[in-house]
Formats: C-alpha cells, structure tokens, sequence
C-alpha cells in the first residue's frame, strides 16, 4: 500500500530526546525553544501506546487549547498513517522511535488506531488542565459546592460579568449609603488610574478565599505589615512634629549655626527650618521633607562634604539626633500613606470578589481560576476526596504535563494528588509500570499574571525526585538545548544577552545554558542586525514637519525617525539586500515579519512608512474596533439602553465629546 499523502517519517531520536520518550522512564526535561518539545511529548504517548499502555490510561495535560488540539492531531494522524503504511516504511517508523520493529510488533502498531478509537472514555485523554478539572467537577458539582449543570464562562462573558458585579458593587454602595466604598474606588482611581485599579479588583477576585480570609481586621493586619503596631500612628506622627515632641532648643541652635557661618546655600538652610517651623501640627508633617533638606542630601545622609554645613565643631553632634527622630516621622508617615492605601485596595477587593462570586453563580458559571481551586478542595475534601482519588487512580496510570513552566502551584497540588499511590510503595498496581513526565523552559515562563512562577516546576521536580528515589527508582532529568528553529549566529546573540541580564534577574532558578542550532538548522544562514536607538534633538527635521496638527503631529520625533528607518531598512533588504536559502534567493517582502510589543499607532505609523518606500505591506494584522471614540459612545449608549441602571455608561455617554 502507498504511503498517506502527504506523509513525512518522524525523525530519528537521539541523545536527549530519547531519554525522554523512554516510556518507562520518570522525567522531568528541560528544553529550550525550537528543540522539539512537542515532537518528544509526542513520541512518548507514542511508545507508552506501543508498550501495552491502555490508552485511557495516559493523561495529558497542556497549558492551551491549541496544544491540546495540536498534540490530539499528531498522535490521531500519525496511528491513522500507520495502519496502511508499507511495511519498510513503518519499520523505519518505528526504528526512529528507539522501539523493536520486527517479529508481531508491526501488526501491534498497525492495530493501535483501532485501540484508541475503541477505548473506553474516549480513549487517550489530551487535555488542558483546566478541562481536566471541569470533567472531575461535573461529576461531583454538590460535593464541590457547584451548582449543577455549571458551566466555564469565557470571554465577553467574563467581562460582562466583571461590568455587572463593578456597577452592582457601586450602586448598593450609594443605595446604603457606604460613601466608604465609593471613597475607597476613588481614592484607587486617583491613585493608580481606572484601568489598574479594574486590574486590581480582577486580582481580588481571582482569590476570593484568600480575601476572605483577612476578615474584617484588614487595616490592623496590614499595619502590622508595614511596622507600624497597633497604636495611633497619626497621633505619634502628629506629637512628634510639634514643639514638645522634639528638641526644640536644638533645632533653633542649628538655624543659629546656619546663619552664623554666613554664605548664602546656608542661609537658605536656615530658611527652611524657620520655614518648616511657621507650619502648623498637619502641615508641618506634609513638609517634612523641607526641615530634613536643612542638613541631609536626598538620599537621606547628612551632608559632611565643607561648606555644605555650619562649621561649629558641635554641629553634628546637636543635628545627628534631629535627623533620626524627624527621619523617623517622615518614614513613619509615608508609611501610614501608603499603609491607607493598601487598606483602601484590599476592603475594595473584599467587596468585588463577594459581588463577583454572587454574580457567577446567580449566572451558573465558574471562571478558570474557580475550576482550579474547586477541584484541589475536591480532591481534599475528608472521605469524599479519598473516594474521588481513588476512583480516578484506577483510571491512570501515565500522567505527562507539557509547558510545565506555565503550571501554577495549585495545577502542581492537582498533579501531585492525581499520582499519589503512583510511588507509595506497591501502591494499587504493584504489577504495572506507572510514570509521571513534565516538559517546560525556564525562559519560557509568561503568565507570572496568573499566578505561574518558574520556580513551581522546580520544586515540582524535587517533590518527584524525592518521591521516585524513596521507592528506588530513577528520578531523569535530561535537557534539549539542540535548537531546530533558528540559526547560530541568532541563538549567540540570545546567549549573549540572557547571560548580560542573568538568571537573577529574570526570575530563572537555574543556571542559563548555551544554545546549540541542530545541523539541520545550521544549513540556513543567520544574521542578527540591531538598529541604533533613535533619540528626538531640538533640530529634529521629523518634528519640524510634523509640527502643525498633521495625523501624526502628536507622535514622538523619535518614533517618526524610527519608523522611516525601520522602513527603509525593509525597503534595501527586499531590493537584493539580503539573500536567502542556498540558492541565494532574494529576499521578498513576504519573508518579512514585524513583531511590536503591542498594537499601538505605532504599528499604523511602520505601515504608512512601508507605503511610502513602495514596499506591500499586509496591514496591522488585526484592528480594534472598539478603539474609536465614536464606537465606545455608540457601545455605552447600547449598555444603558439595555441596563437603565447602569449610570456609568450614561456618565460615560454624556462627557464625550
């Protein structure tokens, strides 16, 4: 039978990367991007397949949908192949997996495809953590506190959801006549803006236990933090800026000293004391910051250096002590400041994850967050936990985690639960081989917003090291830094900079290794160019033309600068300034790709630039269109049209221009 079209052969494992895939191995990889982490996850399903594992017995856990769907796809494709593939071809198959290929173990991997469709449950189980969890909870929703037949809520969903619970947060606010709860939103509003403090509240929200458990003792607690026990900070503050609360004499002897060495930087010393001391009790602790300007430098030391003080030789002696006690109030206030704050930010939070968790479940839905907490509580719940760990242990015996890097501390609980008989002893299955395998990069951690540390997958790894060796078992930790992405001279300038920036600095629990292009890759050539920074000077021609109220008069000269050169730079590179391949093929403009931290003007800017040098250009590959002002009127009219009560969209209606 001819091979599927289309059909390329898995390449060969080797070093590494065959050290992972081993199915009866305990591992934990490292690998670094581009080398062939999905290809060996899916080698190793491959071979546990291939080695009489029950394909309803393999777990795996992604990070996204995309992985899981991306995985699901190569393992389903890649068994469909093999039954019609000619049998030199599947030995070849199976000779790149590291696997014996002779005797009945072509008719057994020919029949695998059939093996998994037939499986009870679906059959192999490739899925993202948190579907994991909503499949757990859906069988056990009142046991977990659920109501029955929730469902995940995503999306706009989600952010009407947050909208809803904001608006019904402020409107019975002023309904009971709490001013403190609107209060504490403006003050946050001043503070930090309204699109960090709707960020803030979602944190809250996101950790509606945590905020419930600070109780109602939120400010003592928080003070308590801060150093500043449980008096009355104000109070202390407040005496220990008035006259009797300090040295008077000596601060006077001080302002004396100032005026009697002559000078005018000295006298301007003493000015501020006779300043500082025409304030009243609340003023003078705002001015702080004046009086310790008399003597100190703005990092907070005293000035030694000669003809910045008085030169009396009992100067530092009288101003040293001053300089503690008021260096004391001042950090003491700015410490209450920030302490009011704090306070202001976490009650808030306490009454937005309420609101919000009341909205959720009036709608019947759970976010991701509840799916993953529900489900650790689940699974330690006394008696009924027991059961439902039990239950689901009978079920697996191969547990592989992809982007392990991304797994947050209560995904890592979940894991930890699923495979604790795994290595107790004889545990339930003494007589089969049961594995756990994790891959992930370091460097590769983003989601620190969703509560993921790089650090988790390392202490993950010592909680199954140590799990593993206490039964007597090999405990792997291999690593791929064979990139078959990109070429070298890219992968050195990478090193380069990681090494300049450290792994301190970057969060990274482990020491950076250098990265190596796989000669596959290294058959294509590479080269990084880095473009000097553009800085704007008074002379720039850029602002003198856009000076005038132009489309683009309100950008920066630099950015105009910059995007022209960004342009040009395209434009030679895509006139037979580069060549690719190794035929020397020219490069065109479709081998071009510009990446921007964000879709800003900046973008629209680069295409105007593109236009102008006749380069095509595609376009923003995505436009907001709810970015124009005239578009959020027309959407804030529709939201109080649809919600009469909702008075912020009419507030935000009637301001517009």
């Amino acid at each position: 039978m001819p091979k599927p079209k289309d059909f390329k052969f898995l390449p060969r494992l080797l070093g590494s990367q065959a050290q992972a895939s081993r199915p009866d191995g305990q591992v934990w990889l490292s690998a670094s991007a581009g080398a062939g982490k999905t290809q060996v996850l899916t080698a190793r399903v491959l071979r546990l397949l291939l080695n009489d594992a029950n394909p309803e017995s393999i777990l795996c856990l992604t990070f996204t949908k995309a992985g899981a769907a991306e995985m699901a796809d190569r393992i389903h494709e890649r068994l469909g192949a093999w039954v019609t593939l000619p049998e030199a071809d599947l030995t070849k198959e199976l000779f790149a997996l590291g696997e014996p290929h002779m005797d009945n173990r072509q008719a057994d991997a020919r029949q695998l495809f059939a093996k998994v469709l037939d499986a009870r449950g679906g059959g192999l189980r490739i899925q993202t953590i948190h579907s994991f969890a909503q499949t757990v909870l859906a069988a056990f929703p009142a046991e977990a506190g659920l109501t029955v037949g929730f469902r995940p809520v995503e999306g706009r969903e989600e952010m009407q959801l947050k909208r809803q619970a904001l608006s019904t947060l402020v409107a019975t606010a002023e309904k009971e006549g709490r001013l403190g709860t609107i209060d504490r939103l403006q003050l946050l509003a001043r503070q930090i803006g309204e699109d960090a403090t709707r960020k803030l509240l979602d944190r809250c929200a996101q950790a509606p236990e945590a905020m419930e458990d600070l109780g109602s003792g939120v400010g003592p607690l928080v003070r308590r933090w801060l150093g500043l026990g449980e008096g009355d900070v104000e109070a202390l503050i407040a005496h220990g800026c008035c006259d009797e609360g300090f040295d008077h004499q000596a601060l006077l002897s001080v302002r004396a000293m100032c005026l009697q060495s002559g000078g005018s930087r000295l006298a301007g010393f003493a000015e501020k004391i006779t300043s500082w001391l025409g304030f009243d009790g609340s003023r003078r602790i705002a001015q702080l910051p004046l009086l310790l300007g008399a003597w100190a430098k703005d990092d907070g030391d005293l000035r030694r250096t000669a003809g910045w003080h008085p030169k009396d030789p009992s100067y530092f002696e009288v101003v040293e002590p001053l300089h503690a006690h008021f260096s004391q109030m001042r950090e003491m206030h700015r410490a209450l400041v920030v302490s009011k704050k704090i306070i202001a930010a976490l009650e808030l939070g306490q009454e937005y994850a309420r609101v919000y968790g009341d909205a959720k479940r009036a709608a019947g839905v759970v976010d991701f967050n509840d799916m993953i907490r529900a489900t650790l509580k689940l699974l330690k719940k006394p008696e009924i936990g027991d059961w439902i760990r039990f239950k689901l242990d009978q079920s697996i015996d191969h547990i592989l985690v992809d982007e392990a890097q991304d797994t947050n501390s209560d995904q890592w609980d979940i894991v930890k639960a699923l495979t604790e008989e795994f290595f107790a002893g004889d545990g339930a299955k003494p007589d089969k081989v049961r594995t756990v395998f994790a891959v992930g990069d370091f460097k590769q951690a983003i989601f620190s917003f969703q509560g993921t540390d790089p650090r988790k997958f390392g202490e993950a790894g010592a909680y199954f090291r140590e799990a593993v060796e206490a039964i007597g078992l090999d405990f792997e930790t291999p690593a791929i830094d064979q990139s078959f992405r990109s070429s070298q001279p890219i992968l050195d300038v990478v090193d380069k900079v990681m090494a300049e920036v450290g792994e301190a600095a970057l969060g990274l629990p482990e020491t950076l290794r250098v990265h190596l292009a796989h000669e596959k890759a290294c058959e294509h050539s590479g080269f990084v160019q880095l473009m000097p920074p553009f800085t704007a000077t008074p002379d720039d021609p850029e602002a003198e033309e856009s000076d005038g109220g132009d489309e683009e008069g309100w950008m920066a000269p630099a950015e105009l600068r910059w995007a022209s050169a960004l342009a040009k730079q395209v434009k030679h590179w895509t006139s037979g300034g580069i060549f690719l391949d190794k035929e020397g093929r020219n490069a065109e403009p479709g081998d071009v790709m510009i990446l921007l931290r964000s879709r800003s003007e900046l973008a629209r800017l680069i295409v105007s630039r593109l236009y102008e040098e006749k380069v095509p250009v595609a376009g923003v590959d995505r436009l907001r269109l709810d970015a124009p002002i005239a578009v959020q009127d027309l959407m804030a009219c529709i939201r109080f049209v649809l919600q009469p009560e909702d008075d912020l969209s009419l507030a935000a209606l009637l301001v517009s221009p």
